[in-house]
C-alpha cells in the first residue's frame, strides 16, 4: 500500500483519512481470521456494552492472551509498515485490538469520545486502523469531528447510560464534559465539523486516538457490523496521567498511571508491543 502525502496530511490535520483497499481478498481474510480468533477466545472483560437495551452490542479489547495472534496478524499484513510510513516514524508499538459486533439492525449510535480519556498518554503519533467486514454506507459509519484531535480533551463517558452518553467517566478532573454532539447537530446539522465515508469491505478507517469519534449505529438496511480495530503508537508518545479520585467505569483504570513518570517523559509500557 502506498502511503501518499494526502493520507498523511488528513491525518494530521483532519486526525482521519480513509485507505481504499487496504484489505483486499486474501488480506481481508486474515484480518476476519483474526477478528474471529478473538470472538472465540474473549477476555475477562468482554461483554455487552447497554445490555439489555436497544443499543445492545458485543464489545471485547486488549486481550494478552491474543496478542500473539493479533501481533503476527499485523506483522504479515505489514500494518507496522503502513503505520511507520504514514508518520516517518522510526518504531512502532501496537497498543492492543478491539473487536465490536453490532446485529439485528437495532443497535443505535455508540457514544461520542477520544480513546485518550482511556489512557495515561498523549501525543501526535497515536491511531486506530478500523475496518469493517461488511459495505458501510456513510449514515451507519463512525463518525469523527475533523480537527479534534488538536483540541480539547474531553472527560470521558462511563458507558452505563443509554440515555445519557455524556455522563461522566471521571468524577475529579478539570478536562470538560463532553458536549452533546447529536443534540447540537440535531438543533444545527453543520454546528459541528463531522467526517464519514462510505465504506467497502477493505477499506480502512485510520483515525488519532484523540479525535472525537462515534456512531457507527446498525439500521434495518445495514443490519450487522463486526468490526475489528487495531491501535498503534510511535515514538512521539508522552506520558500523560488520567484523573484519580473517581473514575465511573468497570474498574478504576486510573490504575494504570506510572508514579514513576513525570508528565511529559516518553511513554512505554511493557503491555504494549514494539513492532519495529
Amino acid at each position: 500500500m502506498q502511503v501518499t502525502a494526502q493520507m498523511k496530511l488528513e491525518l494530521a490535520s483532519d486526525g482521519a483519512t480513509v485507505v481504499r483497499g487496504l484489505f483486499r481478498s486474501e488480506r481481508l481474510k486474515q484480518m476476519r481470521e483474526a477478528f474471529d480468533y478473538g470472538v472465540a477466545h474473549p477476555s475477562a472483560q468482554h461483554g455487552y456494552a447497554f445490555e439489555g437495551t436497544p443499543d445492545e452490542h458485543f464489545n471485547d479489547y486488549g486481550n494478552f492472551d491474543n496478542r500473539d495472534v493479533h501481533v503476527a496478524t499485523v506483522k504479515a499484513l505489514e500494518l507496522d509498515a503502513l503505520v511507520a510510513s504514514l508518520w516517518d516514524t522510526e518504531h512502532v508499538w501496537l497498543i492492543g485490538e478491539e473487536i465490536f459486533i453490532k446485529k439485528g439492525g437495532k443497535a443505535g449510535r455508540s457514544p461520542w469520545h477520544q480513546d485518550t480519556s482511556y489512557y495515561p498518554m498523549s501525543g501526535p503519533q497515536m491511531l486506530n486502523i478500523w475496518t469493517c467486514f461488511e459495505r458501510i454506507p456513510r449514515k451507519n459509519a463512525l463518525e469523527i469531528v475533523r480537527g479534534s484531535h488538536l483540541g480539547i480533551q474531553y472527560n470521558g463517558t462511563s458507558y452505563d447510560d443509554p440515555n445519557n452518553h455524556t455522563k461522566p467517566l471521571w468524577a475529579n478532573t478539570d478536562w470538560p464534559q463532553l458536549p452533546n454532539i447529536e443534540a447540537e447537530r440535531m438543533k444545527d446539522p453543520v454546528s459541528w465539523d463531522v467526517l464519514s465515508w462510505d465504506l467497502e469491505p477493505g477499506d480502512a478507517l485510520v483515525f488519532h486516538s484523540g479525535s472525537l469519534h462515534g456512531g457507527a449505529p446498525v439500521t434495518p438496511d445495514c443490519p450487522d457490523r463486526h468490526t475489528l480495530v487495531y491501535r498503534f503508537h510511535g515514538d512521539k508518545l508522552f506520558y500523560r496521567p488520567l484523573p484519580t479520585g473517581g473514575c465511573n467505569f468497570g474498574y478504576d483504570i486510573s490504575e494504570l498511571n506510572d508514579s514513576s513518570l513525570t508528565p511529559g517523559e516518553p511513554y512505554r509500557p511493557p503491555y504494549f508491543t514494539q513492532l519495529r
